[in-house]
């Protein structure tokens, strides 16, 4: 039997912290993705998004899940769908995302790469027409879960870990303080914005510096492509640190704050990527 990696948003989170990757650097991720949109598709989006900026609803998905019960084509069979897309997604056993969101007895997996899809399929094909409630929801998902996808400690190592979804406790330790946390939550609360003080507009203004050739280069690829390349990271990640093991505040900021920044400017490039192949 094949052995899957899981990742997926633990949804609590969404109500712990200000310093969690669905604020601050969710909007981040909008702003820089508006900053690289061609006029066209800035046009588009902000005719349908009511003149806001993209980083106004970055986080919707997230605050109005349940506000958001809006059927948008899924093809679950069987149970209920508390939300109308996925917040994570399933990889094989070599990393690679599933393309499917059905198991092999057709109960319904969590598959966010796909509803990207999805979402841009339906967007380009029907945007200038379909129901303005439809569309914000289509929209919501893709502005936020392009974000997500690029969030590494959304993974478990596999299905058989006796820690799955990255929530085995470990010591963070800040000088003579030390509080118990998961890895999940070490890295969404402490990992950006818990050490600078900007805001996201500021953080779009100093991680959006890369050189067009650059971006062409983190471009590359699809949505299943980008899925695979946050995998290998959340596998080497949760390979740093076992379960009970002390984490340094310093080491640790100093060995991922960077990687996640990154991923974050990665994930603004390609969501502007998406939504200029979308509406233009």
């Amino acid at each position: 039997m094949k052995r899957f990696i899981m990742l997926w948003l633990v949804t609590t989170l969404a109500s712990t912290s200000a310093y969690a990757w669905w604020g601050r650097e969710h909007a981040t991720v909008a702003q820089i993705a508006e900053n690289h949109l061609t006029p066209k598709a800035k046009a588009l989006m902000k005719e349908y998004l009511g003149g806001r900026p993209m980083a106004y609803y970055a986080s919707h998905a997230d605050h109005y899940r349940n506000e958001s019960l809006i059927d948008i084509g899924f093809e679950q069979k069987d149970g209920t769908r508390e939300v109308p897309f996925s917040h994570g997604y399933y990889v094989d056993e070599e990393l690679k995302p599933l393309r499917d969101s059905l198991d092999a007895n057709g109960m319904y997996l969590k598959n966010s790469v796909r509803d990207i899809v999805r979402a841009s399929r339906n967007l380009k094909e029907n945007h200038h027409t379909m129901n303005d409630s439809v569309r914000l929801v289509q929209l919501y998902c893709i502005i936020h879960t392009v974000g997500d996808l690029h969030c590494p400690v959304h993974a478990a190592l596999d299905a058989d870990s006796p820690t799955p979804h990255g929530k085995y406790r470990l010591f963070f330790r800040n000088g003579d303080k030390q509080i118990s946390k998961s890895m999940h939550g070490l890295w969404e609360m402490r990992m950006v914005g818990g050490y600078q003080p900007w805001g996201s507009g500021d953080l779009a203004k100093i991680l959006d510096s890369w050189s067009e050739a650059q971006i062409a280069e983190c471009c590359k690829g699809d949505v299943y492509v980008w899925g695979e390349e946050t995998a290998h990271l959340a596998y080497k990640l949760y390979n740093d640190y076992k379960a009970g093991e002390v984490v340094e505040k310093k080491p640790f900021h100093d060995k991922y704050q960077k990687i996640a920044e990154r991923q974050i400017t990665k994930a603004g490039y390609r969501l502007a990527k998406l939504l200029n192949e979308i509406l233009n």
